[in-house]
């Protein structure tokens, strides 16, 4: 300091450094306090301008009579005047005013014509009560404003007035004359440093976000992002919003964590707290009524571009208050269950990565080299995580901390059931623990239901099986299915509306879902799985009585069964083979289960009624591999009904196949059993079988016994639908090796009496058939083609296309015989094609064989010795010598 005073030949000055002068020091308050005006912080922006006008003590430079500092000084007293008036604005959203009176009175009295004072104290007056007050200082400032100015007082003044005489909303405590600097939020928190995919997800919500208002609708622009927890909602939304803020939303941007899936999630007016705070209103000025907040609120950000991530949202009346209400701003929410309560809110439902998309983000975590070494384990890894992003991401970051441990190292682990969760943790990260949040905010009979639910391995879950499990009736089932769909611990299948939904876990929420159903005795879980079982065991023999007229053709046990509800079952008897199609995997699955819990007798029962299934569809593996489950099973317990009752039905599997060297040790085992328990069906069907094995190998007349023996036990069994289709394979014996054509015709006109009269479509369209092909052998094309077009619709009905092969190849027959080539080639092609669709290599080669004919008629010699050369091994492997002769008649002789 004793240096900066000089001495000069005029006098002395005072040179001070940058920094020590008190105006340095007022300028550096002001910066602080409109920086803290900026960032929200309005009791320190207050603080900091009060401490710059402390710095005053009275008008600057008084007392210095000098133009230049006459005009200095009023520019510094008219900044102070300026400061002043913006620390009174914020007082006043502080709601101070009462503090403020005084000086405010002062301020006008010294300053009568500056109008920003004078509405000040306008608004204060207000507010204290003091209306009249309030209005008189407007009627003296603009008397004065006209008198010595000539002017009327300002549009702002004057609106002030009139807002005052009406009591206007906007003047309540918490507002200011006019409003301070607009603070600019910008809470988003940092963006996921590997997202990855999701491109049609991020187009729809950036169309949602900045669509241009439609014609009389100015609701603010809102979407809902759900899904199950972990799937990347909040990643999304985090990279959308980054996407759009400085383009669309200048104004600001507020995330807030709700807390929705946490046990306490956080109140809708705890969270208008934060907002207001952070819109820069006063504490103090914060009203403490919900609603009251939220208008507030609305005020605050109105005719503001901005956008609200609302993240882990818990309900409607949480979120509905935090809405804005203009189109100017935009919010996204997010939640585990649709908010469908909150109509202005449009829906994207979030599912777990495409392969591609997870491997990417695997990738993007550990590096495209160690992916690159590893392809094949990391689409396994993904695969057993199902595309799951958090899963994923705790995976990466557990590989990342473990340079040397290799991806399938990591697969192995996560791909073992039993610490496959344990595997998912990582830090805070953990997949259980994001399930259990959902899970234990359930009501207690909903976790038992899905706790339960997860004992069964299905593909897909329908919603009846919610009743059987818990034991309530069928819409209550449905809902409480719908509420765990909600949750999104269950997913639906498919997208199509349907009066039988399905649903299906995530893997690694079934498997949660299985840790919690040890809590239950190891004898619940068996009556569970009982009771489960024995409904679709119930379910098929509808469809299959349905189909052949009732419960023919079948060995029946003695299985518990279940009543179904007549909805449901109206629904499996408008398509029963349909409906078996559908459930297929389920049904397989219930086979499975049996036999896992030592149900011998259901699994034997429900794998035998599956052969409808089996048979019209061409499904052989699921055929042999559910009877070879089950047969282990019954061997085990003893149960010698259920092993007859396989044997025969693999018998009937491998004459399918025309192995008869595997169907008869089958059949042959059969018998005796059944015999013994004098089970007329049972060896009604197992005689059959055998006469089949004959049939097939050429011994025609023992045959013809067996049948004979096998309709007369069908008969006292009370089956005619068993009895009228081994008259069809009679007469096939009849009409083929003995040229008995009238008895042929006679067995095959009752078996279609009977399939009439039982109203059994499927063997009547077999009948059908065996009908026109007898037509053809005695010569008669065109009836042939009639038996031939009347089974047809048949079979298409069913959806049955070995049946289809058979009638399409029977049509071409005939138009062959009646020398329509065109017409025979062409339904030889559809027969062909059904066959290579079944997998049925003779019925190809017998198609091919037919066809070849036509060829060769067409003088096509090549085409058809290229046929004739493909279905003679075929035939050969079969065992087919009527085919063989046949087809070595009509190749060329060798040279």
């Amino acid at each position: 300091m004793r240096d900066a005073l000089k001495t000069h030949h005029f006098g002395y000055s005072l040179m001070l450094d940058p920094g020590l002068r008190d105006i340095d020091e007022f300028a550096r308050l002001v910066a602080a306090a409109r920086a803290s005006c900026d960032s929200g912080d309005i009791a320190q922006s207050v603080q900091n301008y009060r401490a710059a006008l402390s710095l005053w003590r009275g008008p600057a430079l008084s007392g210095l009579d000098s133009d230049a500092f006459h005009r200095k000084a009023v520019r510094l007293n008219e900044e102070r005047l300026t400061i002043l008036e913006e620390c009174f604005d914020l007082e006043l959203l502080q709601g101070r005013e009462r503090t403020l009176l005084p000086e405010l009175v002062t301020h006008v009295s010294e300053n009568p014509l500056r109008e920003k004072l004078r509405g000040q104290l306008m608004l204060a007056l207000h507010r204290v009560g003091q209306r009249t007050d309030a209005l008189q200082v407007y009627r003296e400032g603009r008397e004065q404003m006209v008198r010595e100015l000539g002017l009327e007082p300002s549009e702002e003044l004057r609106r002030l007035e009139k807002e005052i005489l009406n009591d206007a909303p906007n003047l309540a405590p918490g507002t200011s004359i006019t409003p301070a600097k607009q603070i600019i939020p910008r809470q988003l928190p940092p963006q996921p440093p590997y997202f990855t995919g999701r491109d049609e997800q991020v187009r729809q919500l950036c169309a949602a976000l900045t669509g241009i208002a439609p014609p009389g609708n100015q609701a603010t622009r809102a979407v809902n992002l759900f899904g199950q927890g972990g799937v990347g909602k909040t990643s999304l939304a985090i990279h959308v919003a980054y996407e759009l803020m400085q383009e669309h939303f200048p104004d600001g941007q507020i995330y807030y964590d709700l807390h929705g899936s946490q046990p306490a999630p956080v109140s809708p007016a705890r969270v208008l707290d934060h907002f207001l705070r952070v819109l820069g209103v006063p504490p103090p000025s914060i009203p403490d009524e919900m609603d009251e907040r939220a208008a507030m609120f609305r005020s605050c950000v109105a005719g503001r571009r901005m956008l609200l991530v609302l993240d882990d949202a818990a309900g409607e009346d949480q979120i509905q208050p935090l809405l804005p209400g203009g189109w100017d701003c935009a919010v996204i929410v997010t939640s585990r269950t649709p908010q469908t309560g909150v109509p202005s809110l449009q829906k994207v439902r979030l599912d777990v990565l495409a392969v591609q998309d997870a491997v990417e983000l695997l990738q993007r975590i550990v590096g495209d080299n160690r992916v690159g070494a590893e392809p094949a384990a990391a689409t396994s890894l993904v695969r057993t995580v199902e595309g799951l992003p958090l899963a994923l991401s705790i995976i990466g970051a557990r590989l990342v901390t473990a340079p040397n441990r290799t991806i399938s190292s990591m697969a192995q682990r996560v791909h073992d059931d039993r610490r496959s969760l344990d595997e998912l943790v990582h830090g805070s990260q953990s997949v259980r623990s994001s399930i259990a949040s959902v899970y234990h905010g359930l009501p207690q009979r909903l976790r038992n239901l899905l706790s339960l639910l997860s004992l069964f391995d299905m593909e897909a879950i329908p919603g009846w099986m919610a009743g059987v499990v818990i034991g309530v009736g069928p819409r209550e089932a449905l809902d409480l299915m719908d509420e765990a769909a909600a949750c999104q611990l269950l997913l639906p299948v498919g997208v199509e509306p349907s009066n039988d939904p399905h649903y299906r876990f995530h893997n690694l929420t079934r498997l949660f879902l299985r840790e919690t159903a040890n809590r239950f005795a190891p004898e619940r879980r068996r009556e569970v799985v009982r009771r489960v079982v024995g409904a679709w065991l119930s379910l098929v023999e509808q469809a299959h009585g349905r189909l052949y007229g009732g419960n023919f053709t079948l060995v029946r046990g003695e299985s518990p069964r279940w009543e179904p509800p007549a909805a449901l079952v109206r629904h499996v008897l408008a398509d029963p083979l349909h409906w078996l199609d559908v459930e297929r995997s389920a049904l397989l699955a219930a086979v499975g289960h049996a036999a896992a819990h030592g149900f011998d007798e259901l699994c034997w029962e429900l794998a035998i009624n599956l052969v409808t299934l089996f048979e019209a569809r061409f499904y052989r593996d699921d055929w042999r591999e559910s009877h070879e489950t089950a047969l282990e099973l019954v061997m085990r317990t003893g149960n010698v009904r259920g092993e007859a009752a396989l044997r025969c039905s693999l018998g009937s599997l491998y004459i399918s196949q025309r192995r008869i060297d595997r169907a008869k040790p089958q059949l042959e085992k059969a018998l005796p059993i059944f015999e013994g328990l004098r089970d007329n069906g049972g060896t009604a069907l197992t005689l059959r079988n055998l006469a089949l094995c004959l049939h097939i190998q050429g011994a025609f007349n023992e045959a013809l016994n067996a049948y004979g023996q096998a309709a007369e036990l069908f008969l006292a069994a009370g089956d005619p639908i068993g009895q009228a289709h081994t008259w069809c394979n009679m007469a096939q014996i009849h009409a083929s090796s003995s040229g008995n054509g009238a008895t042929a015709q006679r067995l095959l006109t009752d078996a279609l009496r009977i399939c009439d009269e039982v109203g059994n479509q499927r063997v009547r369209s077999q009948v059908l058939f065996r009908l026109g092909e007898l037509n053809l052998r005695l010569g008669l094309p065109e009836q042939a083609m009639s038996r031939f077009f009347t089974a047809l619709p048949i079979v298409r009905e069913q959806a049955d296309r070995v049946g289809e092969g058979y009638v399409q190849r029977g049509l071409g027959n005939a138009q062959l015989a009646q020398g329509n080539l065109a017409e025979a080639e062409r339904c030889f092609q559809s027969a062909l094609a059904l066959a290579k669709a079944t997998g049925n290599s003779h019925d190809m080669a017998l198609v091919r064989l037919s066809l070849a004919e036509v060829y060769l008629q067409q003088n096509r010699q090549q085409r058809a010795v290229a046929l004739l050369g493909q279905a003679l091994p075929v035939f050969r492997q079969y065992g087919d010598e009527e085919s063989v002769n046949r087809t070595l008649s009509l190749l060329p002789p060798r040279s």
